[in-house]
């Protein structure tokens, strides 16, 4: 697939996809597809949204191959006042199509196949397009399309769909002796399910910067704020994430 083909796929998707809003991640992120044979690694995330109500995951993940990463994920929710409750078991399938020459040129591209073993209610199957280019040297835009259907006894029909951008640069700077210091803002949009499409304004439109830093010994942080732009969104959100690569 062209790059402009790409392009007109991600453009084609964000300006016809319209929906029911539900609550937003607190915990997600614009991934990559980028996979390495034996690289493995384990994270943290937590979230907290206007209401108090936090989430958090706890993530390991191990490439088996050059093309083929496996993540199991633990979630839990913490509503105000209450204690953490788990809430379900993700097992994620990653797919790297494309990856970009030595000089950082072309695409990075791939996709996910996940399916969540949920504590109450039905599971869900869920299948994640990505990509991501590096452009003007130290500039960098990742774009995920996802959609994910409920399984199981009390699912709903239809599928909800859900995409997310990320446009960030790399910093001259080097704080607390990171090797990497990156820069940016993003667009987490879910609208809604496939069965019952409503106006822009019912939809959940977020937007807010990033900050990521890596270190060389493996370990990463990112942190995130979004703000709501839509009737449909939640007001606020913040976001921590801290894992090791190794």
């Amino acid at each position: 697939m062209s790059r402009v083909s790409k392009l007109l796929l991600l453009a084609a998707f964000m300006a016809t996809a319209s929906s029911v809003s539900s609550a937003q991640s607190l915990t997600g992120n614009v991934g990559s597809a980028n996979i390495a044979t034996g690289e493995r690694a384990a994270e943290v995330r937590v979230g907290l949204d206007d209401e108090h109500v936090a989430r958090a995951r706890l993530h390991y993940e191990q490439a088996f191959t050059e093309w083929y990463q496996l993540r199991a994920i633990t979630s839990f929710r913490k509503r105000d006042g209450e204690s953490w409750d788990y809430t379900g078991l993700t097992l994620e399938n990653w797919f790297q199509w494309a990856s970009e020459a030595n000089d950082r040129s072309g695409f990075n591209g791939g996709f996910r196949l996940a399916y969540t073993f949920a504590d109450e209610g039905p599971g869900e199957v869920a299948v994640r397009l990505s990509l991501t280019d590096r452009f003007a040297d130290n500039w960098e835009w990742r774009a995920n399309l996802i959609a994910g259907m409920e399984t199981g006894d009390g699912r709903t029909t239809g599928a909800e769909l859900e995409s997310r951008l990320q446009v960030s640069r790399g910093m001259p700077v080097s704080f607390f002796g990171a090797k990497s210091f990156r820069v940016g803002g993003e667009l987490f949009s879910k609208y809604g399910n496939t069965e019952d499409l409503l106006g822009f304004e019912q939809q959940a439109h977020q937007a807010g910067p990033i900050v990521k830093a890596e270190w060389g010994n493996g370990v990463y942080v990112q942190v995130g704020l979004r703000a709501g732009l839509t009737d449909g969104s939640d007001d606020l959100m913040t976001k921590f994430f801290i894992g090791r690569e190794f």
